[in-house]
């Protein structure tokens, strides 16, 4: 990793943090669970596509992938204070920031 890419990770886990950022528990089966810190975006309202009317409204996660050097699939899940979210799509992934619909 070159000194701009761990500079950009750093960016990144403090811009979550500082844009109130909570912890969560990520979890991938059995297999793995992880402390993490997020930014969790309740209720947001999506703009349709094609030529339908209705908008969706959908929470999204975001997670830095300094703190956790992979990338969510679907099915696999965040706690964030006792409630469980479920990941349902992966909506942006840029190599630093990841964000999920859940």
């Amino acid at each position: 990793m070159t000194d701009f890419d761990t500079l950009q990770n750093r960016l990144w886990t403090d811009v979550l943090d500082r844009l109130g950022g909570v912890d969560a528990i990520f979890s991938a089966g059995d297999r793995l669970v992880t402390p993490i810190k997020v930014l969790l975006t309740e209720s947001m309202q999506l703009q349709p596509s094609g030529r339908t009317q209705t908008w969706l409204q959908v929470s999204t996660i975001e997670y830095s992938l300094a703190d956790m050097a992979l990338v969510a699939k679907v099915g696999e899940t965040f706690t964030i204070d006792g409630i469980r979210y479920t990941v349902q799509s992966i909506m942006n992934n840029d190599g630093y920031i990841i964000k999920v619909g859940v």
